[in-house]
């Protein structure tokens, strides 16, 4: 059988991690399979499901690489694609159950259905539809047909132990009376989610459901509908759920962020999707940084049933996360969040520092595009010096959005202290000392390559008698204005001694 998967997201919102994690699982294992990845969109909740959302659901998609074999925008043969284009499918469906009288219409008003489950929760019971409308005769029933009463349909459970085999948790039992004859077509004429999917599935042939953890008390009910059918049933493969850096579960307040937002951080997008394969999945071999092989090595039967951590933002407390809700940040604001330490970021390392430079220089110009600071000649991805700085600085970065402050770094002609502790470190005694001795290295020596600037550096710390931080940090500081940056040799030979000259002088006016 082809493995044929899916990835089926709801229009309501934007994409987040969680539904990027599921997306990608599902897309790594058709090809790995030699399948097909089919997009499919959920949009019977007509409530919330919006257009903006469907094509931001797209965009992300396109953006992490994950091209479906199928689906809106590519078509196919079993489409379409969207649920809302397929309510004529649904009834034929369900009028061979109404037939077959394994479902029945349910007249129960919003009202009805609500005491009963209060009446439940007094008793201190789990709620479970009473079947009042099961029975009914065929002349009841047209009665309230030709009265115009709004009716449900819902499926009749046949109330059965079942076992479900799972290609991640195992085995698991589900006793179905515990679910009672549930909705399968709502009353405004739209199918339930556990309905649609079924006959979806049955009908684009999939073979394997590969989402979260999360949906696994939706299978019972999937299963039982298609027994009823007598669909073949596919398998399953329930992932891991994603818990925060504190171990508890994302939420919206707390790192289940846009996917687009990462874009706009400045993550490449293979840096994330490299990242996100490892939620919850091992390579064979243990290697973590896996550029172009993903497809080729990811197999859903080394997913792990313990919970993922996200590790991308720093541990926040319950005050915190009520304070903030990371969905409305800008990216500047979001990045403040951010652990460091993170392994996206050393993953995302390792992808800047080996992507082909004329590729990254592309991939930097939109986030100092709008830079003032940058002069306009050296926003050209073709610029000999614009890479030159860019080849320097990307061991440095963990995303792109972090490269304007080291670009910024070449293009000062007013220099400034970026606080009291830059100032204070180069005008305090020994400090102007240092500097004056590697000014004299620099007039005497002219060095033109790194080694060359680090060695001016040493023979200043030697005739100061300085070394380590009480040598460097005064340079630096003379030379940026600032504590942090790059490794001062590198900074230096791009610079050249004349405007360090210059830089030195409008400091510390030595």
């Amino acid at each position: 059988m082809e493995v044929r998967t899916r990835f089926a997201p709801s229009p309501t919102g934007f994409l987040h991690v969680g539904g990027a994690r599921t997306a990608l699982f599902n897309y790594l294992y058709a090809k790995a399979k030699g399948g097909k990845f089919i997009l499919r969109i959920e949009d019977t909740d007509r409530e919330r499901s919006t257009e903006e959302s469907f094509h931001i659901i797209l965009q992300s998609i396109k953006w992490l690489g994950m091209n479906w074999d199928e689906g809106p925008g590519v078509g196919g043969e079993y489409g379409p694609y969207t649920q809302s284009e397929r309510l004529d499918i649904y009834k034929k469906y369900t009028d061979q159950l109404l037939a077959e009288n394994k479902a029945y219409r349910c007249f129960c008003t919003s009202e009805e259905l609500e005491a009963k489950k209060k009446q439940a929760e007094a008793m201190g019971i789990p709620y479970i539809y009473d079947g009042m409308y099961a029975n009914l005769t065929d002349k009841e029933i047209e009665e309230k047909l030709q009265q115009g009463l709004p009716f449900a349909v819902r499926f009749r459970n046949p109330n059965k132990d079942l076992i479900v085999e799972d290609e991640i948790q195992g085995k698991v039992k589900f006793d179905t009376k515990l679910i009672g004859d549930f909705i399968i077509v709502k009353s405004d004429g739209f199918p339930s989610y556990n309905y649609a999917v079924v006959i979806d599935d049955y009908l684009m042939k999939i073979s394997h459901v590969i989402r979260g953890v999360g949906h696994l008390s939706n299978t019972p009910r999937q299963v039982i509908i298609g027994e009823a059918f007598g669909f073949p049933i596919p398998k399953w493969a329930h992932v891991s759920e994603i818990v925060g850096s504190d171990g508890k579960k994302l939420s919206k307040r707390a790192g289940a962020t846009s996917i687009l937002a990462f874009k706009d951080l400045g993550y490449q997008s293979e840096a994330l999707v490299n990242y996100m394969a490892l939620l919850g999945w091992t390579n064979a071999d243990g290697r973590e940084y896996l550029p172009g092989e993903l497809e080729s090595v990811f197999d859903i039967a080394r997913c792990s049933k313990s919970p993922a951590m996200f590790d991308v933002f720093k541990k926040m407390s319950a005050e915190e996360k009520d304070a903030v809700d990371f969905n409305k940040l800008k990216p500047l604001e979001l990045a403040e969040y951010m652990n460091p330490k993170s392994k996206l970021n050393w993953i995302s390392n390792k992808y800047i520092r080996d992507t082909d430079i004329q590729i990254l220089a592309k991939e930097l110009i939109p986030f100092i595009q709008d830079n003032p600071k940058i002069p306009a000649d050296f926003k050209n991805p073709t610029n000999p010096i614009l890479i030159s700085i860019l080849d320097s600085i990307r061991v440095y970065l963990d995303r792109l959005s972090q490269a304007p402050g080291y670009v910024e770094e070449f293009f000062v002609d007013k220099l400034e202290f970026e606080n009291d502790d830059a100032k204070n470190m180069a005008n305090d005694g020994k400090g102007k000392d240092v500097i004056l001795a590697f000014k004299n290295q620099l007039i005497e020596k002219k060095p033109t390559k790194a080694e060359e600037f680090k060695e001016a550096m040493n023979q200043a710390g030697i005739a100061t008698g300085e070394k380590g931080k009480n040598l460097f940090m005064p340079i630096r500081s003379a030379t940026t204005g600032k504590l942090h940056g790059l490794e001062l040799p590198v900074l230096f030979e791009l610079l050249g001694v004349d405007k360090i000259l210059q830089r030195i002088q409008a400091t510390m006016q030595l």
